[in-house]
């Protein structure tokens, strides 16, 4: 799921083109250019993160947890000034920001399994004689 999401990010902040063109809303627009340049960074950083994982690389979850975090706030944020200027697409920005929050959840409870499993004393080797 996280390449998918990666996916959307990426189409969103390089093959959309959005720009806010309100001439009278500076902050609409604004968030209009924060969700072009997040969802690039988000993007890369969902690659990044689902490569370390698949490939159960060091540092794998908590970078997944970052970067789902990272998409939830941007979503969320973008969601809701969207929704308060009347763009109804803020309402999908809100959803998908309620799912990324529900992916950083899941990778928040990977990270502590790993890390309880990590403290778990290791039985001595059998001794020889």
């Amino acid at each position: 799921m996280t390449f998918v999401s990666a996916a959307l990010f990426l189409y969103v902040g390089f093959g959309l083109g959005l720009v806010g063109t309100s001439p009278d809303n500076a902050v609409f627009n604004a968030s209009v250019s924060i969700l072009t340049w997040g969802a690039r960074i988000v993007g890369v950083l969902l690659l990044v993160s689902g490569t370390m994982t698949l490939t159960g690389a060091r540092g794998g979850a908590p970078a997944d947890l970052a970067a789902s975090l990272l998409a939830a706030l941007l979503c969320l944020l973008v969601g809701i000034i969207w929704v308060s200027n009347g763009t109804t697409y803020g309402y999908m920005l809100l959803l998908f920001g309620l799912l990324n929050s529900s992916a950083a959840w899941n990778a928040w409870q990977r990270w502590r399994a790993l890390r309880a499993s990590s403290r778990q004393p290791i039985d001595d080797p059998p001794q020889s004689h």
